[in-house]
């Protein structure tokens, strides 16, 4: 059976790739300056960095992480797991504000989730 996925996750995934591929656009013209002989400074970094939009879809990508983690916390509340688990959940969700490496397993988690909400 296919998994089926939420607006949240469904949302967070194209702002990913979204980001992925803007990231890939300015390594590329990162590279091509590089390759043409030219110095790439600060300024360089920042006109490249405006050019392809990269904070935009990095801002894009922060709001659909935390549209999806805010998502999760609705979706586990009547899980099995979650209530025998209350005060570990909450923690991780407190630490998810200041530690990247616990958002990221909350984002992975969060995109294992198969539940029936929206």
């Amino acid at each position: 059976m296919k998994k089926k996925h939420s607006k949240a996750q469904i949302d967070y995934l194209a702002s990913r790739e979204h980001f992925l591929q803007i990231s890939n656009q300015a390594d590329k013209r990162i590279a091509d300056l590089k390759e043409a002989g030219q110095e790439v400074g600060q300024t360089e970094m920042e006109d490249i960095i405006e050019r392809v939009g990269l904070h935009r879809a990095y801002n894009e990508l922060t709001q659909a992480e935390n549209l999806l983690i805010n998502w999760t916390q609705i979706a586990i509340k009547t899980e099995p797991e979650f209530i025998a688990n209350r005060s570990n959940f909450e923690e991780l969700y407190e630490r998810v504000k200041t530690d990247a490496e616990a958002r990221g397993a909350l984002l992975n988690l969060a995109m294992r989730l198969n539940l029936d909400l929206a």
